[in-house]
């Protein structure tokens, strides 16, 4: 006997039902179990240890905090001076044709942060290259460089790309018709800006500016090499301090954590606020928007000079001439330079960190991007689960996705280490290559995620209605339109995941099997070992290796995109 169509409909609910609440289970276990494990920690002390949540009214205290904050807002304030310009150019004026510029503002985010913000100091060091090069403006460069706003040059450096990502595509999506309706109207070009494009673009700003702050607030690279150095404490470089130098004090690192923590919950649930009315554009784009530049033009061209100079022609250079120096002393000239130290690293432990941190970044990154496909579609359906159950499922879903970027990498990799080590465990991940991959996944779920539902909100529930009314199967709406439409915002989600994971330092350093060599520790470990050349030529054979893959998928993308106008 053949189910009739109710029947059949409420078989797919409960199917979807129970996919919605396995994914729950699974975000539970992977983010929330071990966040609580950190919480735990925090309120009930460790080791014998007490609690150190009092400690935080402390004026020392209170002023990390301040430090944290402040820097955040200097960072996301930079990264949009950056970040913005560079979209709209991209995006509606001709400059997009020039595609390589995507490319090489990707290197950025290719360069370990501790390495860059080392870039920096050796490039302005005393004598040093800028010093050498030109005088007063290059001591005058390392007198900014010392300054919680160099720092917060140097961290926007690396983080804009998500914010230009998000904004360029965003961009991409807005139909040509939008702005030229309005100027039919008679509206001016500020108008225009203001009462068209400003609204459209405002939830995905908050949706970058929030991952820029949040993860500008968690990064430890440049305030444990830059802040230690100028007296700026923040709150990840004492966590960080506190769970690496003796004598260590676990409960002082969890309560700074929940400071952390509720600092990102607030930001996100702002971003969420703003982000409460998204426009959709009802799926692809038959005409992108286009302006001339006109005078301008010269200016924009000027702008993304500046922001390639700042963010990846000096860091580069000096990671170069710092990989082929054989006396820094010295300047660079010919006499003085050598390509010895790139043979030296690809032989023994050197090559063996390297592949396998391309191979872990891989599999992670695949990983990461199929949860975030999952969370996305579960988060957006508007049919299956319709229960109070199934919808509190959907949003603890969408808030477990994004969880991890609220509190800084080495707190999740602190609470994989609690909860995986846990005596009551039948069977455990820890201390073998899946607790890597595992940590490499919940760390970059955040950015896909992010990613994927940026390209979701241009995606219209129509074409969905219809492929359903048509007869499709969810497998094939799934295959068919979901996932081409998604596929700009999967590519990128999936890049951004493997770049990170390749170069991810916290948790290689720390849950990784002892017997497993990676690339960041590696290079870690070279600094401390002061082969600084070795290092450094580690970090231009990464970069070299991750840029390459970023011209192979660019090109794939150029030509799916020429297709699709076919």
């Amino acid at each position: 006997m053949t189910p009739g169509p109710g029947r059949a409909g409420t078989g797919s609910r409960t199917r979807s039902g129970a996919a919605v609440l396995t994914l729950l289970a699974v975000l539970v276990v992977a983010v929330a179990v071990p966040l609580a494990a950190v919480l735990v920690r925090a309120v009930t002390g460790f080791d014998g240890s007490p609690s150190a949540l009092g400690e935080l009214t402390r004026p020392a205290n209170l002023r990390i905090v301040g430090n944290t904050v402040l820097l955040g807002v200097l960072v996301v304030v930079v990264a949009t001076a950056m970040a913005a310009p560079l979209a709209f150019c991209m995006s509606w004026t001709s400059m997009r044709r020039h595609r390589w510029i995507d490319i090489a503002v990707m290197v950025p985010f290719l360069t370990p942060p501790y390495v860059a913000a080392m870039a920096w100091l050796d490039f302005t060091r005393v004598n040093g290259l800028a010093e050498q090069w030109f005088g007063p403006a290059g001591r005058a460069a390392r007198a900014v460089v010392e300054t919680p706003f160099g720092m917060a040059v140097i961290m926007a450096c690396e983080v804009f790309t998500f914010l230009y990502l998000l904004l360029r595509n965003r961009l991409d999506a807005v139909p040509a018709s939008a702005d030229e309706m309005a100027a039919v109207a008679g509206a001016s070009a500020w108008q225009r800006f203001r009462l068209v494009l400003a609204p459209l673009l405002t939830p995905t700003y908050a949706l970058g500016a929030l991952i820029v702050f949040i993860r500008a607030a968690g990064e430890f690279g440049t305030p444990v090499t830059l802040g230690n150095r100028i007296g700026f404490p923040v709150l990840v470089s004492q966590i960080y301090a506190n769970v690496t130098i003796d004598p260590l004090n676990f409960p002082r690192a969890a309560a700074f954590s929940t400071v952390l923590l509720a600092l990102g919950t607030t930001v996100w649930g702002l971003q969420q606020w703003v982000g409460r009315r998204e426009v959709s554009f009802g799926g692809r784009v038959a005409r992108r928007a286009s302006v001339a530049a006109g005078r301008w033009a010269a200016a924009g061209r000027c702008w993304v000079a500046v922001v390639l100079l700042v963010s990846v022609v000096v860091p580069c250079l000096s990671v170069v001439l710092g990989a082929m120096t054989i006396l820094r002393s010295k300047p660079p000239a010919p006499d003085n330079l050598t390509f010895d130290y790139f043979a030296r690293v690809l032989r023994g432990r050197g090559l063996e960190a390297l592949q396998n941190s391309v191979v872990l970044a891989l599999i992670a990154a695949t990983l990461a991007t199929a949860l975030a496909v999952a969370c996305t579609i579960a988060v957006a359906r508007r049919g299956g689960t319709r229960s109070r159950l199934g919808s509190t499922a959907r949003r603890g879903i969408d808030l477990l996705g994004v969880a991890p970027d609220t509190v800084p990498a080495i707190v999740l990799v602190i609470g994989f280490i609690f909860f995986w080590n846990a005596p009551w465990l039948p069977v455990t991940l820890y201390g073998t290559r899946a607790m890597v991959v595992l940590a490499y996944v919940v760390i970059t779920l955040p950015m896909v995620l992010q990613n994927v539902k940026a390209a979701r909100a241009g995606l219209d529930d129509r074409l969905l209605e219809a492929a359903a009314a048509a007869g499709a199967t969810a497998w094939q709406t799934l295959w068919r339109i979901t996932i081409p439409l998604l596929l700009p915002g999967l590519v990128a989600g999936w890049l951004l995941a493997f770049l990170l994971g390749v170069r991810e330092v916290v948790a290689s350093s720390m849950v990784r099997p002892a017997a497993l060599p990676l690339l960041s520790p590696w290079i870690l470990g070279q600094f401390d070992s002061g082969h600084r050349a070795e290092a450094m030529a580690m970090t231009v054979i990464g970069i070299l290796g991750s840029t390459l893959i970023l011209v192979v998928l660019e090109w794939w993308r150029n030509r799916m995109s020429e297709k699709r106008i076919r």
